[in-house]
């Protein structure tokens, strides 16, 4: 099935990718493609590291932001991006507790961050912010 780029068309592919709250996966998308118009690697909408296209990205480690140059994963079409980030951070995969397990979208942020997912110190508040604004 082919979902739209756009907020409706990322939350019902979540939703049937199997994530629990499809909205903090909508957040995602908007928050690193720029809703969409910016991807770093083929059909990457979420910033997915992995053997592909190699971009100048910006990183906090703990000390302030860095660029680097990072490899970024490409994909056959925005679904398939959606079902590996749902598969590898929503769902348990090879002995990691999924996101899944949150009790509100607000701990599912809280837990993306926790777990590694991002590097930004503010990812957790920018995700809630964009969720307010669209649900």
């Amino acid at each position: 099935m082919t979902y739209s780029n756009t907020w409706e068309g990322v939350t019902e592919a979540a939703k049937a990718a199997g994530a629990k709250f499809p909205e903090v996966v909508a957040a995602q998308w908007f928050l690193e493609s720029a809703h969409g118009t910016a991807t770093s690697g083929k059909n990457n909408y979420f910033g997915i590291k992995g053997a592909g296209t190699v971009c100048n990205t910006t990183e906090n480690y703990g000390h302030g932001m860095v660029h680097v140059n990072a490899s970024f994963r490409d994909f056959n079409s925005l679904y398939d991006c959606i079902v590996y980030l749902v598969d590898r951070w929503y769902k348990d995969y090879k002995g990691y507790k999924g996101v899944n397990r949150a009790a509100t979208a607000d701990q599912c942020c809280e837990l993306l961050k926790a777990e590694g997912y991002a590097t930004d110190p503010n990812y957790v508040a920018k995700l809630k912010r964009i969720i307010r604004e669209h649900v």
